[in-house]
């Protein structure tokens, strides 16, 4: 699953309150996504592929990043 569609799917679940198990499953989901673009941007790199290819991946591996650092500061309470 995307990055874009996990921080979706994140948000509408911390809106009804997220679980710190949910919130560990979707860490876990969107730092798998975030290796799987680093790899793909690797290949894309080694082929000499399109730019804007690789910065389309680059900013999906940022949104994976934010969103990982968002639910690294949450608080239990």
């Amino acid at each position: 699953m995307s990055c874009s569609a996990l921080r979706h799917r994140f948000e509408e679940e911390k809106q009804k309150g997220i679980t710190f198990e949910r919130a560990l499953e979707v860490y876990t989901d969107v730092e798998g996504s975030v290796s799987a673009h680093r790899v793909e941007v690797e290949e894309l790199r080694r082929q000499g592929a399109a730019l804007e290819e690789i910065r389309h991946l680059e900013a999906h591996i940022a949104d994976g990043e934010r969103l990982l650092d968002e639910i690294k500061s949450l608080n239990l309470s």
